[in-house]
């Protein structure tokens, strides 16, 4: 038997649904597609990606906290015809980095 607490224990599924749910992300760190701005130059919506991505895509994504969007988790970006770079930071894991951006291809493989 186990002596941990149960803030201790790592959350189930069951349990991320019901805190997603009730917007109750105390153990967990919710993050969306940081909203590109208007770039009047351009014509389009943009996201800066400082150099790190540099072709338009549908695919070209950055994940955020929704009340501190200028700290970056992800971001995921075209960098050639079938190239594209990747960049996350503490707490996403390389395999959970890894694995959001591959879940980018099935939806959008016909958009490009």
């Amino acid at each position: 038997s186990s002596s941990s607490s149960s803030e201790e224990k790592a959350l189930n599924v069951a349990d991320i649904l019901v805190k997603m749910k009730a917007h109750d992300y105390q153990q967990l760190i919710y993050t969306i597609n940081k909203p590109p701005r208007w770039n009047e130059q351009v014509g389009a919506y943009v996201l800066n990606f400082n150099g790190r991505v540099t072709m338009a895509s549908v695919k070209n994504f950055q994940l955020v906290q929704p009340d501190e969007q200028e700290s970056i988790f992800l971001q995921f970006g075209r960098t050639g015809k079938d190239e594209f770079t990747m960049d996350f930071q503490w707490p996403m894991t390389p395999i959970q980095a890894f694995a959001i951006t591959l879940s980018s291809f099935d939806s959008k493989i016909a958009c490009d």
